[in-house]
């Protein structure tokens, strides 16, 4: 069987480096199917051609073998292109630069993600060398390895299983037995003071409280809750020499909404008299300078009928007489 035939095509592509526009190309993973008879249980072989119709993978950086644990009973391995120099170039100076671990494999990896997030459901995997021995020359093989979670060395504070006591534990019954809540008989010395001890427990007088019913009904006959006094139906709050609260009230509140109502009103009056005698000047609502010359004028008159704006009417002949003054001073350029 040739060389083309014992593998199997999984992904072919290019890295993509981290903050880069430059793309390692040029990459081929694939399958050996004389070890992987059958790769549908091979979940590095099903990650890598999931990523099928993807133009790169995510490079995250190099990684130490001994700081990770890997999962290299997958057998991938990754071939380069001729063609492809900086791809070349950049493994050549990450594998075969590095120191090899006694059992063949190099001490550094290239870490790369097989997705685009960093969550726990993304796969990564971990390029590194091998060495391949040969008759000639030695030469060093690149593998793709899945990075799996790292084992947990104990703790003193894990929870130890332990068996229980052999004393409790008879001829005739087992460990299941006793997780059945199955009781245990004692025998011994003591067995005849239990059982004296029983019969006392069982054949004890009945002793129930005298009197207590009767305690207790006399006490709940004794006390009770007195009622409440009845309310009055017409009761009219009681006034001082000021007159009645609520009404006091009430005039306070209609007196505030009158003077809000006035003072509204006289505003909204001040606005139409300024718009339109600015308006007769040649200075409209689109001119550069309205909202100035507006916001001068309308501050300026009601700041002058500030004592009578919120009592009365505004007269609209003195309203008149002070928009007109304003906008002469504003408008008109001084000779």
């Amino acid at each position: 069987m040739s060389e083309a035939s014992s593998s199997r095509l999984l992904y072919r592509g290019s890295l993509s480096l981290p903050d880069s526009y430059i793309l390692l190309d040029g990459l081929t993973f694939s399958a050996n199917l004389l070890a992987n008879k059958d790769l549908l249980h091979n979940p590095l072989a099903l990650a890598l051609e999931s990523m099928r119709g993807r133009p790169s993978l995510r490079l995250k950086g190099t990684e130490l073998l001994k700081n990770i644990c890997i999962d290299p009973s997958d057998d991938v391995c990754m071939d380069i292109h001729p063609s492809a120099t900086l791809s070349r170039v950049y493994f050549e100076n990450m594998l075969c630069l590095s120191h090899l671990s006694p059992d063949g494999r190099t001490e550094t990896g290239v870490r790369v993600a097989l997705g685009d997030t960093d969550g726990p459901a993304t796969t990564e995997i971990l390029i590194f060398g091998k060495i391949h021995s040969s008759l000639t020359t030695p030469s060093l093989t690149i593998h793709v390895a899945r990075i799996i979670p790292a084992t947990r060395a104990p703790r003193p504070d894990d929870p130890t299983p332990r068996k229980p006591p052999q004393h409790l534990l008879t001829r005739t019954q087992s460990i299941g037995e006793l997780a059945a809540n199955t009781r245990i008989k004692v025998k011994g010395d003591d067995s005849e003071v239990v059982r004296r001890a029983r019969e006392v427990m069982l054949h004890l007088p009945n002793s129930k409280p005298r009197g207590r019913g009767k305690d207790k009904e006399r006490g709940s006959a004794g006390f009770k809750v007195p009622t409440l006094p009845a309310k009055k139906a017409n009761h009219a709050p009681e006034g001082d020499v000021f007159g009645s609260v609520s009404d006091a009230k009430g005039k306070a509140r209609a007196v505030d909404e009158g003077i809000c109502d006035i003072e509204q009103e006289n505003k909204s009056i001040i606005k139409k008299f300024t718009v339109r005698h600015l308006d007769a000047v040649g200075v409209s609502k689109t001119h550069p300078e309205f909202k100035e010359l507006f916001g001068f004028v309308y501050r300026g008159t009601a700041f002058a009928l500030r004592t009578t704006i919120k009592r009365s009417p505004v007269s609209a002949r003195a309203l008149e007489m002070l928009v007109e003054a304003h906008i002469k001073l504003y408008v008109t350029s001084p000779t």
